[in-house]
């Protein structure tokens, strides 16, 4: 579970953020809290503020980190991703640190890169005991003349163990390559070790509490729409879940059709496409296989005569013979398809991040999705983390104080988040009031000395 997310010198963070999943020793909601070791832990936060204030940047932080710690600086870009306001914050290192508590233990793990070398300039793995004493597992860092030096503090048994960690440190060390100046040692070790037990269990923990970040966006899709028909339970959990939200969708189901190679594979090149569909004719045999184009899947199997087929997801609105596709549903409706897997797949220990949660939903529709998601957590690590312009979910009916967090624009146009808990409210107090008339900030500010008055005056 995430215990805490810090983040600076990142689009319009500039000074360290940070944002805290400690519950505080409000009594109220006692099951968004979960306990892990010595920790309380909450199961939500919600991020509000103004647009354009850097909710959705809070948000894309996470993201752009996630990928350069499982992937490396290869694989994003990082120009024009520091605080550019001030110009001389491109030549600083943009920082990113997680806590989090993985099987009982705690680790804080971070990173620094340069965005003008576009290297990593800093990386550290820490083991946190019960004590709260800290150990490095690994500590990388860059001195001022550009050398590499990495080190750690474990200290094991076995000789050819602690051989081992040496070797694969030592690759990070002074004569460090140009490319593994662009990785993380997380993944690297992560890649090269074929166990998870004894010295190497740590790193591979982490790694893999890193994979399973989910993050949605507003365009974000649920890639595997069509194939929900072809799984019994999530096709009932579906409908049953739109039926609930009153989306006059009485049921999901599924027609067999023939797969138009010509016309999905349209936008792959030519000879790409000739070789998928004859690794295809030749893959399938008795056991359907999964194709992914275009951020769609498909799940194809032998139909009877022998053609490629696969299940088209349609939509039952109380006419079983004049069925709906996917894009006749309105925005609010396809939205929630992306939605609705935050529900059903968050059965594992993941932590779940939403940028715009409310986008196209009514307001009781995204209330009643999060009075869901905690019914669906009474059990479970998963953790939810959103953004929202709807200022009627500050509603301390809905939510704890320490779930709240406001993000707002500062003079220098810098992004500050910050808690509710620090106004100290009471437990009945009309929060969504107070927000909107300023009490808390993260609201828009309008100056009308720009505002060009002539548009307004009479003819």
């Amino acid at each position: 579970m995430l215990v805490g997310f810090s983040v600076s010198n990142y689009k319009s963070f500039k000074n360290e953020q940070k944002l805290s999943m400690v519950a505080s020793k409000v009594a109220r909601h006692k099951e968004h809290v979960t306990i892990k070791g010595a920790r309380k832990l909450l199961k939500s936060a919600l991020v509000f503020g103004a647009n354009a204030g850097g909710k959705s940047n809070f948000v894309k932080a996470v993201h752009f980190s996630k990928n350069i710690i499982l992937n490396g600086l290869d694989h994003v870009s990082v120009d024009k991703k520091y605080f550019r306001i001030d110009g001389e914050m491109y030549s600083k290192p943009g920082v990113f640190e997680y806590r989090m508590i993985i099987n009982e233990t705690e680790y804080c793990y971070g990173f620094a890169l340069s965005y003008n070398t576009k290297e990593i300039l800093a990386e550290w793995l820490i083991k946190i005991n019960n004590k709260g004493e800290e150990v490095f597992i690994f500590n990388r860092e860059v001195d001022e003349e550009g050398i590499n030096h990495v080190d750690t503090e474990i200290e094991y048994e076995n000789a050819d163990e602690n051989a081992r960690m040496n070797i694969y440190l030592e690759d990070f060390g002074e004569g460090i390559s140009d490319s593994l100046k662009k990785k993380t040692i997380l993944s690297d070790i992560a890649a090269r070790v074929n166990d998870k037990s004894r010295i190497f269990t740590d790193i591979v923990a982490v790694y893999e509490w890193f994979q399973n970040i989910v993050v949605i966006f507003p365009t974000s899709k649920y890639a595997a729409l069509n194939d929900v028909v072809s799984d019994e339970e999530l096709k009932r959990f579906f409908g049953s879940v739109m039926s609930f939200f009153d989306t006059g969708i009485e049921e999901i189901k599924g027609q067999e059709q023939e797969m138009d190679f010509d016309k999905v594979l349209q936008n792959v090149p030519r000879e790409e496409a000739e070789k998928i569909k004859i690794e295809i004719s030749n893959d399938i045999k008795n056991e359907p296989i999964m194709l992914r184009i275009n951020q769609k899947i498909y799940v194809l199997r032998k139909g009877e005569n022998g053609n490629i087929v696969y299940y088209k997801m349609l939509l039952n609105h109380g006419n079983q013979e004049d069925l709906f596709e996917y894009l006749d549903e309105s925005d609010g409706t396809r939205r929630l398809f992306d939605l609705i897997p935050v529900l059903f797949l968050n059965r594992k220990k993941s932590v779940i991040f939403i940028d715009e949660i409310d986008r196209s939903l009514h307001t009781n529709l995204t209330k009643r999705f999060l009075k869901m998601f905690y019914q669906s957590l009474s059990d479970n690590s998963c953790q939810l983390i959103v953004t929202t312009h709807d200022s009627n979910l500050l509603d301390l009916e809905l939510l704890r104080q320490d779930e709240i967090w406001f993000v707002e624009r500062k003079d220098d146009h810098s992004s500050e988040l910050y808690s509710l808990s620090r106004y100290k409210e009471r437990f009945d107090k009309k929060i969504e009031k107070e927000y909107l008339i300023g009490r808390y900030g993260a609201i828009p500010v309008f100056d009308e000395s720009f505002l060009p008055m002539e548009v307004f005056d009479e003819e």
